[in-house]
């Protein structure tokens, strides 16, 4: 499939189809990250960056899971 590049204010657009947009699981407003491989430009959806201090920013006492016994140690496993 070919498409065409369109201009778009002082940038350039690429309209995906959208039965590529749905096979790379991409929809309006997915972030995308873009890099050049030779003379291949190259669209991923791109990964959140997360901070621990996010992640557990809303964990409560009550959310917290008492320590599992995995047994003894069967290695060289320090603990």
């Amino acid at each position: 499939m070919t498409t065409t590049i369109a201009k778009w204010g002082n940038s350039l657009a690429l309209r995906l189809p959208r039965n590529i947009a749905e096979d790379a699981r991409m929809f309006e407003g997915t972030p995308v990250a873009l890099h050049v491989e030779g003379e291949r430009l190259v669209v991923t959806p791109a990964r959140p960056k997360y901070k621990l201090s996010d992640l557990l920013k809303n964990m409560r006492v009550e959310n917290r899971h008492d320590e599992v016994d995995w047994g003894k140690a069967r290695g060289e496993e320090e603990w």
